[in-house]
């Protein structure tokens, strides 16, 4: 799967986004019409998966009329399943040797790179999850995901900003990540004169409940290390204290 790279997953999960598109769980992104009588006969109403009669003539109304269907993980599998580097529809390497079909825990689970949300570097490509659900959207970098959702995120493949709905990221390990990772905070040392930015996935300065705004996060916006203290460090510009692990240095 050499072919297969983070940028490029980001360029197929936009190219999805492009689409007319709606949520369909075990989707992997080929036209409703392809895939509704299968999903129809393993699925029916079964709970969990957000299928119902209504739910099922919705999508009965939308055949032939250029709409695809993928649930969260078959967004990610429908690019390597693809055949193409950039990307594309209709999942043509299915079922083939050494093109694995697992859900998003599974994927999780076997990850061998992978850490909390509030450490994750700065590396589009990267895939989000949310263990609770579960759930898995494609990070693309400035803060955004893309996602197959349906429920108040969305219905059938959208674009939000990274939220705390998210837990963990991980490398999808059927595709090749190239970029510099992030140092952990733990790897990191600061000292005063360090110029680091915050991380996107920063929640609140540190030992309080007030949120970083977004306009203080991402690498186009340079802080100045004015203090190192108790995993914490100063930032002189916001005078104001933020964890180790939720900044990187430049």
């Amino acid at each position: 799967m050499s072919i297969y790279t983070n940028q490029g997953l980001v360029r197929h999960a936009e190219k999805a986004l492009a689409l007319k598109t709606k949520y369909m769980w075990g989707g992997i992104l080929r036209p409703i019409e392809q895939q509704y009588d299968m999903l129809f006969k393993m699925y029916g109403n079964k709970a969990g998966t957000g299928y119902s009669a209504a739910r099922w003539n919705e999508l009965s109304q939308l055949r032939n009329k250029g709409c695809f269907g993928v649930d969260c993980i078959g967004l990610v599998k429908s690019y390597y399943w693809s055949g193409k580097a950039d990307g594309g529809t209709g999942s043509p390497k299915y079922g083939a040797p050494g093109y694995p079909d697992i859900n998003a825990s599974y994927m999780y689970q076997t990850a061998k790179v992978k850490g909390k949300i509030s450490e994750m570097p700065e590396i589009p490509g990267l895939i989000v999850y949310s263990k609770s659900h579960p759930h898995v959207g494609i990070y693309v970098g400035n803060g955004y995901t893309i996602e197959s959702t349906l429920g108040a995120r969305g219905d059938g493949v959208v674009k939000r900003k990274l939220d705390s709905f998210w837990e963990y990221w991980f490398q999808c390990p059927y595709i090749n990540y190239t970029g510099k990772l992030a140092q952990t905070a733990s790897k990191q040392s600061f000292k005063v004169g360090d110029r680091v930015f915050v991380r996107t996935a920063a929640k609140n300065y540190s030992g309080t409940n007030i949120a970083i705004p977004a306009c203080c996060k991402g690498k186009n916006k340079p802080f100045t290390v004015a203090g190192v203290m108790d995993g914490r460090v100063l930032l002189k510009e916001l005078f104001s204290w933020v964890s180790l692990s939720d900044v990187e240095k430049i």
